[in-house]
């Protein structure tokens, strides 16, 4: 990737976010961001559908409390700002949704957020973190893939399925030698990449 096509660095964009007329960088937020935040809440063992609506609550408090968040690269993580937000937005999508449901599916809903609000709110960091690997990994990998021709595209597929590199080289017709060549090709790519976006965006 050139350093021309690289996206605007993490303080570039939020500066951009803090005019909120500033159409262009939201759209560019939501990209980078939204699949964190779902994956983040759906981690959480929260429904598809009632993580869908948590996750587009977040990106308003996002939209309306950006201003707020001041980038220090010595202190807290921007990922970990919007853990924090997703915490508490999960918390008052049940406290308010509770109070519109009766009977024995009032019981089950406070029971669930209950479990939540004990077992899975409190390591939010530790949950935050592991999906911010997974899912700077995958924006990575998105990034690269294009300028990576197919037989390494494969090997880097593979390897990431725990194959051996023995049935690598045979399923591709390749030498093991190969496989390993490409193997630290690719890897270097993608640690030189998530390095980058971990600092423009993490």
């Amino acid at each position: 990737m050139s350093e021309e096509n690289y996206n605007p660095t993490r303080v570039t964009l939020l500066a951009k976010l803090k005019k909120t007329e500033n159409t262009e960088a939201w759209l560019e937020f939501e990209s980078i961001y939204r699949g964190f935040i779902l994956s983040l809440i759906v981690r959480m063992g929260i429904n598809q559908e009632d993580a869908e609506d948590i996750s587009q609550a977040v990106l308003t408090k996002v939209w309306q409390k950006i201003e707020d968040f001041e980038y220090n690269q010595n202190k807290g993580k921007f990922h970990n700002w919007l853990a924090a937000m997703t915490r508490n937005t999960v918390r008052d999508f049940f406290r308010t949704k509770k109070n519109f449901i009766t009977g024995r599916d009032s019981v089950e809903y406070q029971e669930e957020y209950l479990s939540i609000e004990k077992q899975v709110l409190p390591d939010i960091e530790n949950l935050a973190r592991e999906e911010w690997v997974l899912h700077i990994t995958n924006l990575a990998w998105d990034n690269i893939k294009d300028g990576i021709y197919e037989t390494k595209q494969e090997v880097f597929k593979m390897v990431s399925r725990e194959i051996p590199n023995k049935k690598i080289a045979q399923k591709l017709d390749i030498s093991e030698a190969s496989v390993r060549v490409y193997k630290a090709e690719v890897f270097e790519k993608m640690r030189t990449e998530i390095n980058r976006l971990n600092e423009e965006l993490g």
